[in-house]
């Protein structure tokens, strides 16, 4: 099963799942342009999906001054059940993976 591109509004506290290596130029060639969202430090890229198992998950990326290139995973779900999970319905391999947060 592919991720499914839902609207980046679902997206409601979420936590850090992980940082992974993802230019924007490949996201937009998998998933269309991204959505931008504000928060207090101003404008981001997201790309927000729901997996098969319902959960809500979201690649973002500060638009202006973001301190290094990739894309955090963000989810309102539990860190360690939906990284394998993002990582397999969008096609990524684990080495994409730079950083994981805990949960």
């Amino acid at each position: 099963m592919r991720v499914e591109r839902v609207d980046a509004a679902l997206l409601r506290r979420n936590a850090q799942v992980a940082y992974l290596d993802l230019s924007t130029e490949d996201a937009v060639r998998r998933w269309g342009e991204p959505e931008v969202t504000w928060d207090d430090l101003g404008p981001w890229n997201t790309f927000a999906f729901r997996l098969a198992d319902g959960t809500l998950a979201g690649l973002v990326r500060e638009v202006e001054n973001a301190p290094k290139p990739g894309y955090f995973l963000i989810s309102d779900g539990d860190p360690a059940e939906v990284l394998p999970v993002f990582l397999s319905e969008a096609d990524f391999d684990e080495a994409r993976v730079l950083e994981r947060y805990p949960g």
